[in-house]
């Protein structure tokens, strides 16, 4: 009965000792970035826009093991391109990029881009009672204007596709191992977040040219035409409402009538949307130019033409007329 009881007791402590004999080791990571939100953009004044975004990561595991924690920006989930990354806008997309570095010279890549655009490495050591550790990385962000200038107003986002795919890869190495991220056995673990940029409706006036009708060395017996031109800019779409040129009817108009100023009186001309001068040129949308951004300096035809009359005399007669763009 002595040698049972003995044997019972074996027994127990086996159990016991299995029971507390501590787990193979293992690392435990997670990473979130926030939104990265460019505000903003004016495509029109050309130049780039940064953002930056905070993303925040931590890792447990064991005092004494050492995390390598590999951080990769997916690429542009439409066409699989790290260089550029676009946001949509009801199927117009805009270039931008994601970087490591602050000058924007790095671009921030995943272990899925073959080395080419690389992920950021992270390497956490965890030291006698220390269990879990955190940290922060800087995302940058860039949106460049040039050859984007035809986008039309918008809010560009990651809402089509769910937020921007980021994805964490992570493992206890050795503390003597090389720091790789396109090592294997890696723990993987996935997240979006959003990107925002709103371009504006945007329009100007680049420039005008004077309307000369020259020197008429005779009554006016006869029509005298001349034209000039307007050059105007505007970004692509404008919300679909496109833009209008307007023409107002001068300084010296007698009611619609268009009128140049002399020092003996005043000679009737008019303003015109086309060649043979039958569609007046006003001041409201119904009789303005109507047309939609491409981005580029579009050039508008304006048709003028003093009409046979009486003059006052011979002098300089001129007008100064308002033009105003809409959109």
């Amino acid at each position: 009965m002595k040698n049972l009881i003995l044997f019972l007791r074996a027994g127990l402590l086996a159990a016991l000792l299995m029971a507390i004999a501590p787990p193979a080791s293992a690392a435990d990571c997670n990473a979130y970035a926030g939104n990265l939100l460019f505000g903003t953009i004016s495509l029109l004044n050309g130049g780039v826009k940064d953002a930056n975004s905070t993303i925040n990561y931590g890792c447990s595991a064991s005092p004494g093991e050492r995390v390598l924690l590999c951080i990769s920006m997916g690429a542009d989930p439409g066409s699989g391109l790290y260089a550029p990354r676009r946001l949509n806008s009801s199927g117009n997309y805009m270039a931008f990029n994601l970087y490591t570095d602050a000058s924007r010279s790095a671009i921030w890549g995943s272990r899925a881009s073959s080395g080419a655009y690389p992920p950021v490495p992270v390497v956490i050591d965890f030291y006698a009672g220390e269990y879990y550790k955190k940290g922060t990385l800087t995302l940058y962000g860039r949106v460049n204007a040039t050859g984007q200038t035809g986008l039309p107003a918008g809010t560009y986002d990651t809402n089509a596709i769910g937020g921007w795919p980021m994805s964490i890869d992570y493992k206890v190495i050795p503390t003597s191992a090389p720091i790789d991220c396109a090592a294997g056995g890696m723990v993987t673990s996935n997240s979006t977040y959003y990107i925002q940029a709103v371009v504006v409706s945007e329009c100007r006036i680049d420039s005008s040219t004077t309307m000369d009708f020259g020197t008429v060395f005779m009554n006016l017996s006869q029509n005298v035409d001349s034209t000039s031109t307007i050059t105007v800019t505007c970004n692509g779409g404008q919300s679909g409402n496109g833009y209008h040129v307007r023409l107002g009817n001068g300084l010296y108009a007698s009611g619609q009538q268009r009128r140049m100023r002399g020092s003996l009186g005043y000679i009737a001309y008019e303003l015109y949307r086309d060649p043979q001068r039958t569609n007046r040129w006003g001041n409201t949308n119904q009789q303005g130019v109507a047309g939609t951004g491409t981005g580029q300096p579009q050039t508008l035809t304006v048709y003028g033409r003093v009409p046979a009359q009486t003059p006052p005399g011979p002098d300089r007669y001129a007008d100064t007329v308002v033009i105003t763009l809409s959109y």
